[in-house]
């Protein structure tokens, strides 16, 4: 599924008249479990989850590109949608970045703070 597609669908799942339940995952292997889980329609990633799980603590400390890094292969691992809460300062960067983009990966990013 495209980035163009996921982006549609999630739009589509915002729409709708059901509530929207979204689980955060943090890596590869919790998307995929997540993901097979009956009933999921998408994804979601939360900052302190990815920046734990790679050893940083909460607060705008991970690298921007190992933040996009992960979000992205969070992205390859399902067709679902996945919104990404990508730290204040490091989503406003990542989006003036050229060549910084997860492509063919996943649906643009929500800002959830």
């Amino acid at each position: 599924m495209s980035t163009l597609d996921k982006a549609q669908a999630l739009q589509r799942l915002h729409a709708a008249p059901e509530l929207l339940l979204v689980v955060n995952v943090w890596d590869a292997i919790t998307a995929r479990v997540v993901a097979d889980i009956p009933g999921t329609k998408a994804l979601a990633t939360a900052s302190h989850g990815i920046a734990a799980s790679l050893g940083y603590p909460d607060g705008e400390v991970i690298p921007r590109d190992e933040m996009i890094a992960e979000v992205s292969l969070v992205a390859r691992q399902t067709d679902l949608p996945v919104t990404a809460d990508l730290e204040a300062a490091t989503a406003t960067r990542a989006a003036r970045s050229p060549g910084r983009s997860t492509s063919g990966s996943s649906a643009p990013t929500s800002r959830t703070r």
